[in-house]
């Protein structure tokens, strides 16, 4: 994605550069009439005194413009604050619930000084009404912020700006605020629909009061709620987690006003109040030459204020959305299961510590903690860094019925209905519900029993897998690692004592010999001594040797110079395995590891049979016979 270049540094020096429209005293209201769309920055035009209806005014660095437009399908008027890059985007509206029914529209300074916006009929529609000011020294300049000012020009003061009395749009480095002390507030009030930028029934606070929250108001009910400030985001939005939107600040002065600002980022970006009741973060993609949503408050029921009613649980993954929270129990079950959840739930158990209205008994109450969550509405904090000194601090007290605690807040507590609730998937504060000790009893076994039988069957897999795993490290070590079986004609019994033939269609499984490894037959034959060589043949040598329970082999070690491969040996093994006789050697066993290939044989004191028949000297055969 490719959005504007617009760099953070250009919209700082917002301060500078900026055109003017002056009002000079000393020329009077008359004067000829100035294009000012053809002026450029940092020249002030005296005796520029007007805006008429085909002119408009660009911002110094051509980010914003002051004119005059009409919104989608309508011919009304209005004096606006639009992008440059789109005209269409209307940020501020002057007259808002006052529009122009022409192009008769112009914009001038009355004769104190203030910025007025009158018809053909000289009927003042607008004004910024700003009292007690010098009709000598004003002039108005629109700023690379989108910001319209009216300056004292003696002491260059602000009087007057767009950004203390904004529209539907806000804008970075403007502020939404809320002084706890005098209740004023500067809020976003949405149009009426696309057409009519009149305010609508919805409007944007912030409210400082207790922990500070953004809300939208749908008239005077609380429509959305982003959840508590924690220093760095708005707690109960779970998008707000993302750096990508940690991009606001909150602070106060000693005065008591609360001020919450868009911070300046790289890009064209603005956070719109539409006529639905959403708040709506757009980019501007330079590319395609339009704004791209990066994010919304209001973006699944969840979100609505309430939904799921008081102790009500609302869970956007969840089936229906709303449930009780544990403990309690839907007020009007037929209400509930028909889906309308606004009268919510109520306790099923008294807590104790109502019951006999004594701190004391409060201690037979406990706590059900609900993790990841958007904490209810109406939460009283009190600064503790330890999360046990909540516990304490709400089980001594009969009224507190749940509490929280997040580091950048500190301890949360609750003594009304918990409104508003909501849970997360992986992120959120941890919510602790004060129960009746049966409630958390009865939760206590189903908990242990969900949580030992899953471990219960973890332990037996585990189990399972170690044996397996044991058997199969044990056979590896004595098994062949290259010889899995063969196809032949007989396979014959060891313990035979003639020879046995069976189907030739069976398999002959060497691994049915008895396996000996290569540590085993070093050890027997003292690591394959000369004073233990029985003999030599064509392909290795013959040792003596004893294994541990006394037994006397005979153990044939191929020699790796021999070339005898795994085909030559496997037909050995077969051979040997299949004839079987009591004249003949019995086969025992065998060994495969790495290069070694060995065979066993039960050991002939007495030679081999040809020693027996021939005696010392051997019968040979020569050219006479």
């Amino acid at each position: 994605m490719v959005v504007s270049s617009i760099p953070a540094a250009d919209v700082r020096a917002m301060l500078v550069g900026d055109l003017e429209l002056i009002f000079n005293g000393r020329s009077g209201l008359g004067g000829a009439d100035v294009p000012l769309r053809a002026a450029r920055a940092r020249v002030r035009r005296r005796g520029a005194r007007e805006v008429r209806d085909s002119d408009t005014i660009i911002s110094g660095r051509h980010v914003f413009k002051l004119g005059f437009f009409s919104p989608e399908n309508t011919t009304n008027r209005y004096l606006g604050v639009f992008y440059n890059v789109s005209e269409e985007t209307v940020v501020w509206v002057a007259n808002r619930a006052r529009p122009l029914n022409d192009s008769s529209g112009t914009v001038t300074f009355s004769r104190n000084g203030n910025l007025v916006l009158t018809n053909g009929r000289n009927e003042t529609l607008w004004s910024t009404n700003v009292t007690g000011t010098s009709p000598r020294n004003t002039s108005a300049q629109i700023q690379d912020n989108g910001n319209l000012v009216l300056r004292d020009t003696s002491t260059w003061s602000i009087i007057w700006e767009s950004f203390a009395h904004p529209s539907d749009v806000f804008l970075p480095t403007m502020r939404a605020t809320d002084n706890i002390y005098t209740g004023h507030k500067v809020g976003h009030s949405a149009w009426t629909n696309r057409s009519d930028p009149k305010p609508g029934s919805f409007t944007s606070t912030l409210v400082a009061l207790n922990i500070p929250q953004v809300f939208i108001w749908n008239n005077s009910r609380p429509h959305f709620r982003s959840g508590p400030w924690n220093g760095m985001i708005f707690s109960g939005d779970p998008d707000m987690y993302s750096p990508y939107l940690a991009s606001y600040s909150l602070w106060n002065d000693s005065e008591g006003t609360f001020y919450f600002t868009p911070l300046v980022g790289t890009f064209l970006t603005k956070l719109t109040l539409n006529s639905t009741g959403n708040l709506v973060q757009t980019m501007w993609n330079d590319q395609q030459r339009d704004w791209d949503i990066t994010w919304v408050a209001v973006g699944n029921e969840c979100d609505i204020y309430g939904t799921c009613g008081p102790f009500g649980s609302c869970n956007v993954r969840d089936s229906p959305i709303c449930s009780c929270i544990r403990g309690f129990e839907p007020v009007n079950r037929e209400e509930w299961e028909s889906g309308n959840w606004t009268n919510g739930c109520a306790r099923r158990r008294q807590l104790q510590c109502s019951i006999s209205n004594n701190n004391t008994s409060g201690n037979r109450d406990g706590f059900l903690r609900l993790q990841f969550t958007k904490v209810p509405d109406f939460a009283e904090q009190f600064q503790s860094r330890q999360p046990d000194d909540c516990r304490t601090r709400c089980l001594s007290n009969c009224s507190c019925i749940a509490y929280a605690h997040d580091p950048g807040i500190g301890c949360m507590s609750w003594s009304g209905p918990l409104v508003d609730f909501q849970r997360f998937n992986g992120v959120g504060i941890d919510l602790f519900i004060r129960l009746e000790s049966s409630e958390l009893d009865n939760h206590s076994d189903r908990l242990l029993v969900i949580i030992i039988i899953p471990v219960l069957v973890g332990f037996a897999v585990i189990c399972f897998v170690i044996i397996i795993a044991w058997f199969w490290n044990k056979r590896k070590d004595t098994r062949f690692s290259d010889i899995k079986g063969f196809e032949a004609e007989n396979v014959i019994s060891l313990d035979s004592s003639a020879v046995v033939h069976k189907g030739e269609t069976e398999k002959v499984n060497v691994e049915a010999l008895p396996l000996f490894t290569f540590k085993t037959l070093s050890n027997a034959t003292y690591q394959f001594h000369e004073n233990n060589l029985l003999g030599r043949g064509g392909f290795g040598r013959v040792y003596k040797g004893y294994l541990e329970n006394g037994k006397v082999i005979a153990v044939k070690r191929l020699s790796a110079a021999s070339g005898q491969g795994n085909e030559e040996f496997l037909n050995e093994v077969a051979v040997i395995s299949k004839l079987q006789h009591r004249n003949l050697v019995r086969l025992i066993g065998c060994c495969v590891e790495g290069e070694e290939k060995m065979l066993i044989y039960e050991y002939m004191p007495n030679k081999s049979l040809d020693g027996c028949l021939f005696g010392q000297s051997k019968p040979s055969i020569t050219k006479d016979s």
